[in-house]
């Protein structure tokens, strides 16, 4: 029985210094945790993701194509550490947190701060995620568990394809592609052969980029800074460069529905101000041959793509086309390329001596490929209604052309437009543009793109019908057949 007592009296002197070691550490992290997986919660059934692509139950974690393709090669001798991978993860759920934060209303920002108030500060989304990657790079067996057991990102429904009879339906729609893609480029011969493209000089204006308004030097080779990913240092870099690249745009026809502008919130309507002629940029990345490449994007919006006959299935509110550029680290230009918002009409536009094999694959929509003079700075024609480019030369200037500057926005503005005294993103909860759908997404639908035809954030650019590929497809270039 004294025996008994003893260790009775052991354990009652012992349960308070545990319950003082537990308290001085491990519900800190534990609360942090549990506030961060119901905030996180909170932003995704009521705002979406505005950033990269979610991990269940990993909150302070998100990944996106480029970052995948490190993930699998972490154990084929990759110079990329399992740390490496953690801390641009870590990044990204903080910028898409940040971002999804600032569209809460306030009820519902009132709401969470009266559950959470140790935790009512913005510095909180900062905080937490940092403890939340301690703790990733702290285990690291647990976290190449994670690493690995992560899926591809798939923006294309095997469902719709299912019922959609997809071996069957995709053979008329690979016939109706090529038709589309051989109608384009007869467009694209015709114009290359005249002047500006073949544009009434008295309609066609010429949009340039505004002088730069940076004090620092122009960026050389010499200053540029890379990560262990291959990502440039910081966003000062990424500007210069973005500046240095920044295309002319001649636009065909100056009806209101062919002027750059920019979306903003009319009550609950997102409509266009086109007042000020606008592009919209921003950097991301790929790989080629091993190596990261620079991806600088530019977008020039429109109020819409006007109907252009009784029944149009590609016409409506809001019309976007993103202009990109490959760089190597070395700042040489490897291709050009370019999608409507929607990830419709993929074209490739490779400098005339940049070596390319076509694919050869029946169960891949082929490329719609053109041949280019490369320069640092370069025109692109954009055509009226349809906003096709059917042209891109090294930029000039043109006196008898009506020329605006335009002025260059970061594409992350449009996540955080302002609504009234709130902000709300031009992406709804799936991460469509409002009011973008198309009649197309009744008839398209068996090709297993979700949504065809809807103006879509980057990240979610599924660029095939027939076949899978996607925009920020990590090789995407390569497997193109860029040599």
């Amino acid at each position: 029985m004294s025996a008994y007592n003893n260790a009775l009296k052991h354990w009652l002197l012992i349960i308070p210094v545990l319950l003082i070691q537990a308290c001085s550490t491990k519900p800190e992290l534990y609360s942090c945790e549990g506030a961060l997986t119901d905030f996180d919660q909170l932003l995704e059934r009521e705002i979406g993701t505005l950033n990269a692509k979610r991990i269940s139950k990993h909150p302070g974690l998100r990944y996106d194509r480029f970052v995948y393709s490190y993930v699998r090669e972490l154990d084929k001798g990759s110079n990329v550490s399992q740390q490496d991978l953690i801390a641009y993860m870590s990044d990204a759920a903080k910028t898409g947190l940040l971002l999804e934060w600032q569209n809460l209303n306030s009820q519902q920002m009132g709401e969470w701060k009266q559950r959470y108030p140790e935790y009512s500060s913005d510095t909180f989304i900062e905080s937490c995620v940092a403890k939340a990657k301690q703790q990733y790079l702290a285990q690291t067996e647990q976290s190449a568990a994670l690493l690995s057991s992560l899926l591809p990102d798939d923006d294309y429904s095997d469902t719709a394809k299912f019922f959609g009879i997809y071996p069957i339906s995709s053979k008329v729609f690979a016939s109706a592609v090529k038709k589309e893609q051989q109608s384009l480029t007869e467009h694209w011969q015709q114009a290359s052969l005249e002047a500006l493209s073949g544009f009434n000089p008295n309609q066609a204006i010429l949009y340039t980029p505004e002088p730069q308004k940076h004090l620092a030097p122009p960026l050389s080779l010499e200053h540029l800074s890379f990560d262990h990913l291959g990502r440039l240092s910081n966003e000062q870099q990424g500007q210069h460069l973005l500046d240095k690249f920044a295309p002319q745009w001649l636009i065909e026809n100056a009806h209101q529905d062919n002027l750059p502008g920019s979306p903003v919130w009319q009550g609950e309507q997102l409509q266009v101000d086109t007042d000020k002629a606008t592009s919209f940029s921003l950097i991301s990345y790929g790989r080629y041959k091993q190596q990261t490449t620079i991806q600088l994007n530019y977008v020039m919006w429109f109020k819409q793509r006007p109907e252009l006959s009784a029944v149009d299935w590609v016409a409506g509110q809001h019309d976007a086309v993103i202009f990109r550029i490959h760089l190597t680290p070395q700042l040489e230009i490897l291709a050009y390329d370019s999608i409507h918002l929607c990830g419709c009409w993929y074209t490739l536009m490779l400098p005339n001596d940049q070596a390319y094999q076509a694919v050869q694959d029946s169960s891949q929509e082929p490329v719609l490929m053109y041949r280019v003079d490369a320069q640092s700075k370069m025109r692109i024609s954009i055509s009226a209604d349809t906003h096709h480019i059917v042209g891109l030369a090294p930029a000039e200037e043109h006196p008898d052309l009506k020329t605006i500057e335009y002025q260059s926005l970061a594409w992350q503005q449009l996540n955080v437009l302002a609504k009234s005294e709130l902000t709300k993103s031009v992406f709804d909860k799936q991460g469509y543009v409002h009011d973008s759908q198309r009649l197309e997404r009744w008839f398209f639908w068996p090709m297993g793109v979700k949504q065809p035809g809807s103006l879509r954030r980057f990240g979610d650019h599924a660029i095939s019908f027939v076949g899978e590929r996607y925009f920020d497809q990590a090789y995407l270039l390569e497997e193109l057949g860029v040599q």
